[in-house]
């Protein structure tokens, strides 16, 4: 029987600043309503005028079981037993690296910062969390149980979801800026976005098999895109996406 290293100085680190940023993922985006400090998301979304690759309001609640996962991913890597695991010494620094920088996102738009800047910020959070993942699955499989739901699970929600979510920011700050298209339900750049996000999103699959709540998230954002934008060039794009995603997703599994 092999017994497991001991867990170092620097395994406790990651585990503190694992849960501190797990809770303030979770947090901050509740502070408008908690204090009165800042602008709720929402409102201020809704008063900059979504881009058309923006998915429809009721998509955004998949930050709930984000955060709910997130937060027992941050428990379970909490405990002593877990210090000196595998997984989370791969991959766990950038899975909370990407907890964090949803925190400071949060934190920025709330506060009104630049869009530009809130777009760099995701961006940084979708490099972190497809970087997690990609250490993730250079692991031998099959993972333990315990690890592939509260470590892969968690993280290939949120990774699918800021997948998207960079290139919507991106556009919001592209039309903030100036670039009127985004907005225009007869330009091309909408569904061309669409098609690049998707793309990027094929990539992953392809390069690291995650968990199948990787491409789940990515569906959903891409059918919300589709339910707001009906039959337009925006909306099949989306539809066609959703459909290449998840039949990629499923060949990637089986293959397995």
């Amino acid at each position: 029987m092999v017994l497991p290293e001991p867990a170092t100085a620097r395994d406790r680190l990651r585990q503190a600043l694992t849960v501190l940023a797990a809770l303030a993922q979770a947090v901050l985006p509740s502070l408008p309503a908690l204090t009165g400090w800042g602008v709720p998301i929402g409102s201020r979304a809704n008063a900059e005028g979504p881009p058309l690759i923006s998915p429809a309001g009721y998509a955004f609640s998949i930050w709930g079981p984000i955060f709910a996962w997130c937060l027992a991913y941050a428990v379970w890597q909490a405990l002593p037993a877990q210090g000196s695991d595998p997984l989370a010494r791969r991959a766990g620094w950038w899975f909370a690296a990407a907890m964090a920088g949803c925190a400071l996102w949060a934190a920025v738009f709330q506060a009104g910062g630049p869009v530009w800047l809130t777009a760099v910020i995701l961006a940084l959070i979708a490099a972190s969390a497809i970087g997690a993942l990609a250490r993730a699955s250079a692991l031998p499989l099959p993972l333990r149980r315990d690890g592939l739901w509260l470590f892969a699970a968690p993280l290939g929600l949120l990774a699918g979801w800021v997948t998207i979510a960079a290139f919507v920011n991106l556009a919001s700050a592209l039309s903030v800026a100036g670039l009127q298209s985004l907005r225009d339900p007869a330009s091309p750049l909408p569904p061309a976005l669409v098609a690049v996000a998707t793309a990027a999103a094929l990539a992953v699959i392809a390069r690291t098999r995650p968990f199948p709540t990787y491409a789940l998230a990515v569906v959903w954002a891409l059918v919300a895109v589709l339910v707001r934008n009906g039959i337009s060039p925006t909306g099949l794009t989306a539809a066609v996406a959703a459909l290449l995603v998840a039949a990629l997703a499923v060949r990637s599994w089986r293959a397995g």
